[in-house]
């Protein structure tokens, strides 16, 4: 399921959770702004400069996120228009090894996505220890040496 589609839609599952966290995170730099109330001290008014320099960085990288989510469903949409898939047609994909999702447009082409399920991690890597000997000090072995 890594195919082109899926990988945009996967894209676009990602951005969104990455939006999330982000304007959470300038929400909380904007509640804990440093305000100017009059300061004269120029540590203070560095601070203050400092604070909002943040604040700027994080809107910017909200901003960048924005962006790059609406180029990837501009290109969601045109692949279900090319396809004719109408609109809450509910399509299924997966974050590979993460999770399964599922993905619509409404009839305002909005795209619309949300988690259906967790993948568990691949069984091969799940609970494994991988040791080290050392016989000398140049050469290292792995354990299936």
């Amino acid at each position: 399921m890594n195919g082109e589609f899926n990988g945009y839609c996967s894209r676009y599952y990602n951005l969104t959770q990455l939006l999330a966290e982000q304007q959470e995170q300038f929400n909380t730099l904007l509640d804990n702004a440093l305000p100017y109330t009059g300061q004269t001290n120029l540590s203070e008014l560095d601070a203050i400069i400092k604070c909002n320099r943040k604040i700027q960085r994080a809107k910017a990288r909200v901003d960048d996120t924005i962006v790059k989510l609406n180029e990837t469903e501009r290109t969601i949409l045109l692949i279900m228009e090319y396809f004719g898939i109408p609109p809450h047609t509910v399509l299924f994909g997966e974050v590979p090894e993460m999770l399964l999702f599922e993905i619509w447009a409404d009839d305002s082409d909005t795209i619309h996505i949300q988690k259906i399920k967790d993948l568990a991690p691949p069984v091969d890597e799940e609970n494994i220890i991988k040791i080290k000997i050392r016989h000398s000090r140049n050469e290292v072995m792995d354990d299936d040496d």
